[in-house]
């Protein structure tokens, strides 16, 4: 389309055809690709329902070609380095870890953890922050993992008999975040965005596959009797209420959809949830079984790591144990089997084992995140693609507080899920930016806007 055509066009139009189109170039399309195969990969994690794909090492796989691809992009002139405060923040991170190696008490633990689990990480998390550039992409990045908490729930209940148990309790098949405790907080930090997508989308697939994923999630948080978890997914169920569906007629419907899955749920919940549950109001009473018993003695350790992850901070307040070194230390130091555990809490975990200054960088980054959607939010576009911004806008910020909820009940520094978020936070403030200098461009100057536009 030519800059005479452009012109020709009336502004509403033209800016739904410029974020429709023209804006899909910008940023690599295959590298976007391998992001997306990259994102079913570590959430479905294929290897763990079929373990003949183990040798093919998917994550790294599609990881390092969604790298190359990047740079072969970068260097070729078809995509634009995007420079964020939130990456400038992760950088600092980064620095961090890297300058606390020598410090750790076991350094070659400590690079290890540095290289083979938070690199990744932190090239995954850049690289989304580079391709995230319009909406349909962070929509497909959104049907991934919605589709693949779906699969690998349906397959656990359905195959239970298969699957990995513990105990009364299900863990399924999945070893990552769709697995036994974490399961809540993939569920907590995907319910705002099912309801967003929910409201905007007309389709009765879509709705269906949607209303799929949150009963099969909900019933195997059930069978896992996580009492985190569900409180995970408690809190945000009210927050999605009060940021995503307020105000909206499709969203009481879904309201009423996740009231009603919870309800049912634990109704038809197995005995071990509510002898795990009552736990928790239990007081000081003597467990009445081997249950109830076992999850008042998981509580006290919980306590128990708490205290030590603390202790440590106190003791190495500037570059910690070392990254993944709380485990090695409070089993050293208690000599007992059941000490070597993680810290149970995200924030404790960054603080024991890199320090103070990288759990403030952390908790800066949240806040720094949630500031800016916060923006995004407070945007009004009069076009389709803006409103679906803006309700996707409200999802993120549900799921980031979703997640430092949770994130006070597992240790996951270090891990994809929480950069998954802030990159899409990221994306969301770059197609806010370039929709609002379109609009409130005059409409002679729309071609060059569309250049510069491209530019950032």
């Amino acid at each position: 389309m030519n800059d005479a055509e452009l012109l020709s066009v009336d502004k509403g139009n033209w800016q739904q055809s410029f974020v429709g189109t023209e804006f899909s170039e910008h940023g690599d399309k295959r590298t976007f690709l391998f992001i997306w195969l990259f994102t079913v990969a570590v959430f479905a994690r294929p290897e763990d329902i079929f373990p003949f794909l183990a040798p093919l090492h998917l994550t790294f796989v599609f990881g390092a070609c969604a790298g190359l691809t990047y740079v072969t992009a970068l260097l070729s002139g078809r995509t634009n380095f995007r420079w964020t405060r939130e990456l400038k923040i992760v950088l600092l991170l980064t620095g961090w870890y890297i300058a606390g190696v020598p410090f750790a008490l076991w350094r070659g633990g400590s690079f290890q953890t540095l290289t083979d689990v938070w690199l990744k990480t932190f090239l995954i998390f850049f690289l989304l922050t580079q391709v995230l550039v319009t909406v349909e992409r962070i929509q497909k990045l959104l049907w991934a993992i919605i589709l693949s908490e779906l699969v690998v729930t349906s397959i656990s209940i359905f195959q239970s008999s298969q699957a990995i148990w513990v105990g009364e309790r299900l863990l399924g098949f999945n070893l990552g975040i769709l697995g036994w405790n974490f399961l809540g907080i993939a569920e907590a930090v995907t319910i705002p965005y099912i309801a967003a997508i929910f409201v905007v989308r007309r389709s009765i697939l879509e709705a269906s596959l949607l209303g799929a994923a949150l009963v099969s999630m909900t019933w195997m948080l059930v069978l896992t009797a996580s009492r985190s978890g569900f409180l995970d997914v408690v809190f945000s169920g009210v927050l999605t209420s009060l940021l995503v569906l307020r105000g909206r007629s499709r969203g009481r419907v879904i309201g009423l959809a996740m009231a009603l899955a919870l309800v049912v749920a634990i109704s038809l919940a197995p005995q071990v949830f509510w002898e795990r549950l009552g736990t928790m109001w239990g007081g000081d009473d003597t467990p009445t079984n081997e249950v109830a018993a076992s999850a008042q003695e998981s509580g006290e350790n919980h306590l128990a790591v708490l205290i030590q992850s603390l202790q440590y901070t106190f003791e190495h307040p500037v570059f910690g144990l070392g990254l993944g070194n709380f485990t090695i230390a409070n089993g050293t130091d208690l000599g007992v089997s059941s000490a070597w555990v993680g810290t149970h809490n995200t924030f404790t975990e960054l603080s024991s084992e890199a320090g103070a200054p990288a759990l403030l960088l952390f908790v800066g980054l949240l806040i720094t995140a949630l500031r800016n959607i916060k923006k995004v939010v407070k945007t009004s576009l009069n076009n389709p693609e803006g409103r679906e911004l803006n309700l996707i806008a409200r999802a993120t910020q549900a799921s980031l507080l979703s997640f430092a909820f949770g994130a006070f009940f597992a240790h996951l520094a270090y891990e994809y899920y929480f950069f998954y978020l802030v990159g899409i936070g990221v994306g969301i403030q770059h197609i806010a930016g370039t929709m609002q200098a379109i609009s409130s461009a005059p409409a002679g100057d729309l071609p060059s806007t569309l250049h510069m536009a491209a530019a950032n």
